[in-house]
């Protein structure tokens, strides 16, 4: 169970999850199916980029992860939309899940890149 709750991926998960439920749940918030796919597409990439490369554990891990503020910002964007933040006319729900696959294939390659660097 310890395990559990100190896994980032867990806590990715429960976190976009909680994103959809409170979707569901509370009527301001709305989160469109442009909106859902790009949370899906940034909490998918974090589960994964976090399953190749872990990196180091802790809160200072956490922190210094280029994953994670990656994550965070694609999230906060999401977040914020959903809560009725007017962005400009030209950014459209298409242009929005550009951005959100921009920043969930930046998580898997910064995972990738830490996991396969050559040894020197």
């Amino acid at each position: 169970m310890k395990n559990l709750l100190t896994s980032r991926k867990f806590w990715s998960l429960a976190i976009a999850l909680l994103i959809l439920l409170v979707g569901v749940f509370y009527p301001a918030f709305q989160i469109d199916e442009e909106q859902t796919i790009g949370l899906v597409i940034i909490a998918a990439m974090y589960i994964l980029g976090v399953a190749v490369d872990p990196g180091p554990g802790g809160w200072r891990g956490v922190l210094a992860s280029r994953k994670f503020w990656a994550a965070a910002v694609g999230l906060l964007i999401i977040f914020t939309n959903a809560f009725g933040l007017k962005l400009p006319n030209e950014i459209t729900p298409e242009f929005m899940i550009y951005v959100c696959v921009i920043i969930g294939t930046y998580i898997g390659g910064v995972a990738l890149e830490s996991k396969f660097k050559p040894a020197q």
